[in-house]
């Protein structure tokens, strides 16, 4: 399967931010984000696709994707 990284976008013209992953801090979790496409968590298709839908129900100002390596 090829690999994937999930990105997310503000409506505003600003720069794309790839998914880290998730700091956790004992009761909560923070998603990190970062503008370099090649530090990204890269993962399995499937698996960006779901994350990408978790993602978009914590972040809903913001459009969350799941890009293949070949866009980035």
């Amino acid at each position: 399967m090829s690999q994937h990284v999930i990105v997310v976008v503000n409506p505003q013209p600003e720069q794309p931010r790839y998914f880290l992953g998730y700091r956790d801090q004992g009761n909560a979790s923070e998603c990190l984000w970062t503008p370099e496409p090649w530090m990204a968590l890269w993962t399995e298709a499937e698996e960006a696709k779901i994350e990408a839908l978790l993602l978009a129900e914590l972040c809903p100002n913001y459009t969350v994707i799941a890009w293949p390596l070949s866009l980035v």
